[in-house]
């Protein structure tokens, strides 16, 4: 009678877990699924990050326009290219920040915008805008 409560005790006692090779099992199908979802999930969260830049830009470039409107003595209809020379075709974001045409908001949240600047030419009838981003590793 006693060995016979034993193996009932053994029998109840491989009923209530798992198996050493269910466990790797599952570990197995688990790591597959994830290497599976890995590079999706990190490209949906790179073309987020690319679409929140290119509306950043294009924000910026809206405040440049209206920056230019407000101030078209200093943009005349004929404009050579030109390449960093301020109030002459280059408008910083810092100048649009302080003018009151970038909220502060969205310039201390992009702290990495805040040497870049808007280089404007214009043909006789349109202003073109051009982003031009400033490499600066203190600017965060």
């Amino acid at each position: 009678m006693r060995n016979c409560v034993i193996i009932k005790m053994v029998n109840n006692m491989k009923k209530n877990g798992f198996t050493l090779v269910e466990l790797i099992g599952t570990i197995v199908i688990l790591s597959i699924i994830v290497l599976i979802a890995l590079p999706a999930t990190i490209s949906m969260l790179s073309d987020g990050q690319s679409k929140v830049d290119d509306s950043l830009i294009g924000l910026v470039e809206s405040a440049a326009n209206q920056y230019v409107q407000e101030h078209l003595s200093d943009f005349p209809k004929q404009l050579e290219t030109v390449s960093g020379v301020r109030n002459n075709g280059t408008i910083t974001v810092t100048d649009l920040k302080d003018g009151g045409y970038l909220s502060t908001s969205v310039y201390e949240k992009n702290c990495h915008i805040k040497n870049d600047r808007i280089n404007v030419t214009s043909n006789s009838k349109k202003y073109f805008y051009e982003y031009v981003e400033i490499e600066d590793s203190e600017a965060c």
